[in-house]
C-alpha cells in the first residue's frame, strides 16, 4: 500500500514537471510584460533626452567655472553609457515579442528595469557631486552613523539615503 502511494506520488510530480505546469503566471502575462518593457524602454529614452539637457545646462555652467569640468567628462561618460543601454534594451525589445517564452520576458524585463535604476542611481550621484562642488562642499558619501544597515522604518517613510530629487537647476543655483 505504501509503495503504491509513493509510485502514485512520484507518477504525478513527473506529470507536473513534464507537462510544464505554469503556476507562476496567469495566461495573459506575457503581452503584459512585453508591453511594461516597451513603456521602460520608451521612458528610459525620456529620460535621456532630459539628462542631455541637464548635460546642456552643465556645460554651460562649466563655462564659467573649472571646477565643473571634470564632472561635465563624467556626465557625458554617463550620457555615452545611457546611449548604450538604451540601444541594448531597444534590440532586447525586437528580439522579444508579445508571444516569446515567459521566461525570456521576465528575464528581459528584469534586465531593462535594473539597468534604468542603475543609470538613475548614477545621475543622482552626479548631480549631488555638482551641488557639492557648487556649494564647497566634499563630495563624498554619506556617514554611515545616517542609517544602520538593519534599520526598521515604517512603510512608505522616506529614506534618510535619497534626500529628495536634486534638479540640474538646483544643483547649480548659488554658483
Amino acid at each position: 500500500m505504501l509503495r503504491t502511494d509513493r509510485f502514485l506520488f512520484m507518477l504525478v510530480l513527473v506529470g507536473l514537471l513534464a507537462s510544464g505546469c505554469r503556476t507562476y503566471s496567469g495566461y495573459d502575462s506575457k503581452p503584459k510584460t512585453y508591453q511594461a518593457m516597451q513603456r521602460s524602454v520608451e521612458a528610459f529614452a525620456d529620460e535621456l533626452d532630459r539628462a542631455e539637457a541637464d548635460f546642456q545646462t552643465l556645460k554651460d555652467a562649466a563655462e564659467a567655472s573649472d571646477s565643473l569640468q571634470s564632472l561635465t567628462d563624467a556626465y557625458q561618460v554617463l550620457l555615452d553609457e545611457h546611449e548604450s543601454l538604451l540601444e541594448t534594451q531597444r534590440s532586447r525589445v525586437e528580439r522579444l515579442s508579445a508571444s516569446s517564452a515567459h521566461r525570456s520576458l521576465h528575464r528581459g524585463y528584469g534586465a531593462t528595469v535594473k539597468e534604468k535604476r542603475m543609470v538613475m542611481r548614477k545621475y543622482r550621484r552626479l548631480v549631488r557631486s555638482v551641488h557639492a562642488t557648487v556649494q564647497g562642499e566634499r563630495a563624498g558619501h554619506s556617514s554611515p552613523d545616517t542609517e544602520r544597515r538593519y534599520t526598521i522604518r515604517p512603510m512608505n517613510f522616506p529614506s534618510l539615503r535619497d534626500g529628495g530629487q536634486l534638479s540640474m537647476e538646483q544643483a547649480l543655483a548659488g554658483r
